[in-house]
């Protein structure tokens, strides 16, 4: 329709212009959509574009996991399928961002389970999302299980919150706070099982955020699960589920595609 509009607007204004000089107007056209494509299709550099919207955090010195962190970040800020890669709808998302004057949260709460702190684990898409009330503070990408009836649906609380966890599975174990310790150092225990069966942790594999790959927990990139640790209480509720259940319970996690004008 751009293309259209600016050709025609071209084409009148040559055809209305008194003592015009005889013009190829095809030529004029055709140039005006060979410029117009060459805008539409212009890439951009998505790294620098990361850094300059704050989503590039250096963290582990390492170019190519920070900028994979960076895009986790990204698609979950903005409620799109966390992955890690920068595909079709990461790229048009992140172009109508770089756009943006302004930009604010697409989620939509119509009946919190309290005014305080709380948390939804989106499975559908691999987003934690730290509320107060209605408000967004901050979405997180996570990974979760490798089957989809491993991380368990439905209303917890939070219950237990542990400083450099020890970790133990079948023959294997870790000293908490070691670097080989796939809880990473920090473990935000959930009510279903007790509060040590199944909880949100730090990782020692940090390929492994945007992925579906645990026993269960959910995992988060280190630096997050500890800010997260740090900003809420026990007991706070947290509700897991897929897009469809949690639309069903009020909240509303639109993709910033389907919102942004």
């Amino acid at each position: 329709m751009l293309k259209s509009i600016i050709s025609g607007l071209i084409l009148s204004t040559i055809m209305v212009t008194p003592n015009t000089p005889k013009i190829d107007v095809n030529i004029i056209n055709n140039a005006v959509k060979t410029h117009i494509q060459k805008v539409i299709s212009l890439e951009i550099d998505y790294s620098e574009a990361l850094k300059k919207l704050g989503f590039n955090k250096g963290e582990y010195k390492n170019a190519q996991l920070d900028n994979r962190n960076a895009i986790l970040r990204f698609q979950s800020e903005h409620n799109l399928i966390v992955d890690g890669s920068i595909g079709r709808q990461t790229k048009s998302a992140m172009r109508k961002r770089m756009l943006e004057s302004a930009y604010k949260y697409t989620d939509t709460v119509t009946n919190p389970p309290s005014n305080k702190h709380w948390i939804t684990v989106n499975k559908t898409k691999r987003i934690l999302t730290l509320y107060k009330g209605k408000d967004v503070i901050k979405k997180y990408p996570i990974a979760q299980g490798k089957d989809s009836g491993l991380t368990p649906e439905g209303k917890f609380t939070i219950v237990r919150k542990t400083i450099n966890p020890s970790w133990n599975y079948k023959e294997k174990s870790a000293k908490g706070g070691a670097p080989d310790n796939p809880l990473g150092k920090r473990w935000i225990g959930i009510s279903y099982g007790g509060g040590g069966m199944y909880g949100i942790h730090g990782n020692n594999a940090p390929y492994s955020i945007g992925t579906n790959v645990s026993l269960g927990c959910i995992r988060m990139i280190n630096a997050d699960v500890e800010e997260l640790f740090e900003i809420i209480q026990i007991n706070i509720p947290i509700w897991i589920g897929t897009d469809i259940k949690l639309k069903d319970w009020g909240v509303n996690q639109e993709s910033y595609l389907k919102t942004a004008q």
